[in-house]
């Protein structure tokens, strides 16, 4: 059964890939955009009550960004250069290196991307090598 309550946030700004909306709202069911309209109360455009209204100053809403050359969790923020797995430092040809071995998952920088609105990242290793290996699509 669908729920008819919605979670409602009002944003100035809305980019939705094609344009900029300004002064709107979005309205969620569970994981899904159901409404995007200038109207605060949705319930006149299909009955739905709303759960919960989140009104912020200055709120702008993008989708979600990919980040398709990284290297984010292969080399960690702060750590020394010797430590990090991007690049083979024997040989410039390394054609079976799999990005998905190399990645720490406690590297902060996953934090700070997601906090700036990439969800996807695409990791590759060995930039520095003539042929690097196999990069693997992450959600961050």
């Amino acid at each position: 059964m669908i729920s008819k309550s919605m979670k409602l946030i009002k944003c100035n700004s809305l980019f939705d890939g094609t344009e900029e909306k300004r002064d709107c709202y979005i309205g969620f069911e569970g994981d899904e955009i159901k409404y995007v309209g200038k109207n605060s109360r949705p319930e006149k455009e299909g009955g739905r009550d709303i759960d919960e209204m989140i009104e912020g100053k200055n709120y702008v809403v993008t989708p979600a960004f990919i980040d398709s050359h990284s290297h984010i969790g292969m080399v960690r923020s702060g750590e020394p250069s010797k430590e990090e797995e991007a690049n083979e430092q024997m040989s410039s040809v390394y054609p079976l290196v799999n990005a998905l071995h190399s990645i720490y998952l406690d590297d902060s920088s996953f934090i700070e991307s997601t906090e700036s609105g990439i969800l996807y990242s695409t990791i590759l290793p060995g930039s520095g090598n003539i042929i690097g290996g196999k990069a693997v699509l992450i959600r961050n």
